[in-house]
């Protein structure tokens, strides 16, 4: 066991792009103990003789971050204003003095702060390509966290917070898993895990190879997050289901420590690799090849929200607060064309719901080349994930719901699911089409059903600028959840 903890794994960290209703996160009852909370002191010199650093938890919403000092329910003991709202959130003791603070990554630029508390950045520098997924260690055991980023499956690290190139790289994990950092054996050192449905797979050195620890812990639906919760110096499982924290003090599948922290709506971040989700990239299920989806394969009685992005952006701010207001999942079909002219909008949204690919230009498939065809889809993928960071696999929407056999095996074999949709809203066509706020609630309710795919857009009517989608979803969500309906991202039962 090393003499204080390092802090992959110290914060667990939660993104979501809304403002705070009130003056922190919501509270509940702890049904769980936990030692070990004193923070360490010290200069990096000093560091390795410090005291342990347990890990604590942490939340951001928009750019105003809620730190708490303890693992037990109640509100935030700090709080402040860091970064922009849409920037990659994430934290580390970038100075060796045995405090994790916070810092955030947009495109390739890296600005850390030093303190936990309102201000500029102290440090800033390039590392990595704008669709990498950012991922923060001790990778040398000096006793201060540095860069790394993930860009498929492999790992490039780099020993200092400044501009260069890796100092190491490895590969380790498939497409879709999603990626986490810990100490997982005390040794000083941070290195890889990654989880694949309710299954972590640890491996304790910076090196290619397979997993020295398997274990299942949680459902493939919670939000992971690592730390050393009672600060031993080695990092442990946990997860959020809703609000609740379960964290586990060895690699058990049972909880040590439970309580309740948040509001339920916010993405957990795994240790502090800084993901705010999954990363997307999972294959195509087999069993849907040949298949344009018009209903999400489940009986439950659940919504799949989702909505189209090609146009404008104009009811993307609307969408995101009725969204987290109302803590309701959904899936967006972006265009690549799309996330250029709108990389705020595509990073905001990327950050907190599954991102799916809509082509490049949304053009009419069946009218192109298979060639034309697939150059539409993997220009999409290139796009986005430069964008947001994240890939578009496995689902997919044809423009205009246009598809045939041809087109539909093409986006099959580019590893994707074709997803069309039960009911279109029309909110599309706009008031001066004919439509209203009351006509795209009244579609989507009268159809209602398990597996009920809607169809929404977040631009606006070119002719009369109205956005009867984004204006209908609150009355929408509402009137749904009256009839015991509950939602669902698509990701969640297309596996």
């Amino acid at each position: 066991m090393r003499a204080r903890s390092r802090i992959l794994g110290f914060l667990a960290v939660a993104a979501v792009t809304s403002g705070w209703a009130g003056g922190g996160p919501a509270t509940g009852d702890v049904t769980g103990d936990v030692t070990g909370s004193g923070v360490a002191a010290g200069a990096a010199v000093r560091a390795a003789a410090a005291a342990p650093v347990a890990s604590r938890p942490l939340i951001v919403r928009g750019s105003t971050w809620y730190l708490r000092s303890t693992l037990t329910s109640g509100p935030a003991t700090t709080s402040f204003s860091f970064g922009p709202a849409y920037a990659f959130p994430l934290a580390g003791d970038w100075n060796g003095d045995g405090t994790p603070t916070v810092g955030t990554v947009v495109g390739n630029t890296w600005s850390l702060r030093n303190a936990n508390a309102a201000g500029t950045a102290d440090v800033t520098f390039r590392f990595g390509s704008a669709g990498d997924l950012p991922l923060v260690g001790d990778w040398d055991g000096d006793g201060v966290d540095t860069p790394g980023v993930l860009r498929g499956n492999t790992w490039y690290l780099r020993n200092s917070a400044t501009t260069g190139t890796a100092d190491r790289s490895l590969r380790y994990g498939t497409a879709g898993d999603l990626p986490l950092v810990g100490d997982w054996d005390g040794d000083g050192v941070d290195t890889p895990g990654v989880r694949r449905g309710n299954t972590w797979y640890l491996r304790n050195s910076l090196s290619t190879g397979t997993a020295d620890v398997t274990l299942a812990y949680g459902r493939a639906t919670d939000r992971p997050v690592a730390g050393d919760w009672d600060g031993d110096g080695v990092t442990t499982p946990g997860v959020v289901r809703g609000n609740t924290w379960y964290l586990s003090n060895d690699t058990g599948t049972t909880a040590d420590v439970t309580f309740s922290y948040g509001s339920g709506c916010e993405v957990a971040l795994p240790s502090t690799a800084a993901l705010a989700r999954s990363a997307g990239g999972a294959p195509a299920p087999a069993a849907f090849a040949g298949e344009d989806l018009t209903l999400a394969p489940t009986t439950r009685k659940v919504v799949a929200l989702t909505f189209d992005a090609g146009a404008d952006a104009v009811g993307v701010a609307s969408i995101m607060r009725t969204l987290a207001r109302t803590c309701t999942p959904a899936t967006f079909f972006v265009t690549g064309a799309w996330t250029r002219e709108f990389p705020v909008q595509s990073r905001q949204i990327s950050q907190r719901y599954p991102i799916a690919n809509h082509t490049y230009t949304h053009p009419d498939l069946t009218t192109l080349t298979d060639t034309q065809v697939r150059s539409e889809v993997t220009t999409a993928a290139t796009d986005v994930r430069a964008a947001t960071a994240y890939d578009t696999h496995p689902l997919f929407r044809f423009p205009f719901g246009a598809r045939d056999a041809r087109t539909i095996a093409i986006v099959n074999d580019l590893g994707y699911v074709g997803v069309r949709w039960t009911v279109d809203t029309l909110g599309w066509k706009g008031t001066s089409g004919g439509q209203s706020v009351r006509s795209v609630v009244d579609r989507v309710v009268n159809g209602a059903q398990p597996g009920e795919i809607v169809l929404m857009h977040v631009g606006s009517n070119p002719d009369d600028g109205s956005t009867l989608d984004a204006d209908a979803l609150p009355t929408m969500i509402a009137e749904l959840a009256a009839r015991g309906y509950g939602f669902v991202t698509l990701p969640e039962v297309i596996r």
